[in-house]
């Protein structure tokens, strides 16, 4: 299903020349657009603001030219939201993760793929909260046995010389 509104997004873009923020937003909308009514239609404040907290903050989060904020307050629209309701997402205040790499090297965690997963599962936590863990709090959870161990790197197999070459 994902494939064919990529490839009718393609087709419209071609169509129309959208711009690639344009392109995106109308992705983002059409594969979104579902939960969205369904949040709606339930009341679910809290699934739009951890829309927006995904998109703008998470651990690895994408780096896009339109702010968070505006993506949902599209979908808001898209999917016939209220005007209170689209106030109230834009007058949220976005909240602030506290915690970075060095406060977890600092608390006894590894750096590389470890710190990764480690930042992932206190944010985890920490949206659980509805972000009202503070950086001490979530701290104490950062040697947690829940956090899983990164996989060992794989191996690269040697390259294998054709038996009828010669080194010269």
């Amino acid at each position: 299903l994902l494939q064919c509104h990529h490839y009718f997004g393609s087709i419209l873009w071609f169509v129309f020349q959208l711009s690639n923020v344009e392109k995106f937003l109308g992705e983002f909308v059409v594969c979104n657009r579902k939960d969205a009514e369904e949040a709606l239609s339930c009341g679910n404040v809290d699934w739009w603001k951890d829309m927006i907290v995904d998109m703008e903050i998470s651990p690895g989060h994408d780096q896009i030219k339109m702010s968070s904020l505006s993506m949902v307050t599209q979908l808001a629209r898209a999917t016939c939201a209220s005007q209170e309701f689209i106030t109230l997402l834009e007058e949220w205040p976005i909240p602030v993760f506290p915690i970075k790499g060095l406060d977890l090297m600092s608390a006894g965690v590894k750096s590389g793929p470890k710190m990764r997963l480690t930042l992932s599962y206190l944010f985890d936590l920490w949206k659980k909260s509805r972000y009202e863990m503070n950086k001490e709090e979530l701290l104490s959870h950062a040697l947690d046995d829940a956090i899983p161990d990164p996989p060992s790197p794989r191996k690269m197999a040697k390259k294998r010389r054709a038996e009828n070459s010669v080194n010269k």
